[in-house]
């Protein structure tokens, strides 16, 4: 037993889960409406390759009963996936509308991804 890998491969899988448990908890009771993205804002990040790369983070507004709402999305994209001035659908939980979230860029892809990278780190833990 290789105690590294399988320290990576618990970390990467609590990730995984996690991901996929608070996209599940906060679609369960989102509602949805139309926003408009206003801009975005541009950055330089690393990848997991430590490539710099320009990542781009929508700032979109919507409207509820009145009063709007301008939001800075928590999640960044390789591209500006919706141009600016375009309405998305905008997923939000009442009462909490600063936290809203973009439908476009909010799925567990991410959580299945970190779950399937801790397969062979289990793997080369427990058997090599």
């Amino acid at each position: 037993m290789n105690i590294i890998p399988l320290f990576g491969g618990v970390i990467f899988s609590a990730l995984g889960i996690y991901v996929c448990y608070d996209y599940r908890r906060f679609n369960k009771n989102a509602l949805k409406i139309k926003g408009r993205v206003l801009r975005y804002e541009e950055y330089i990040a690393k990848d997991t390759d430590n490539i710099k790369r320009k990542v781009y983070r929508p700032f979109f507004e919507f409207t509820v009963n009145g009063s709007t709402y301008v939001v800075k999305s928590k999640t960044s994209f390789h591209s500006k996936i919706i141009p600016v001035g375009h309405y998305a659908d905008v997923l939000y939980h009442k009462g909490d509308e600063e936290n809203a979230r973009l439908a476009e860029g909010n799925g567990a892809g991410l959580g299945i991804l970190f779950i399937a990278l801790s397969l062979p780190a289990y793997y080369f833990g427990l058997y090599h």
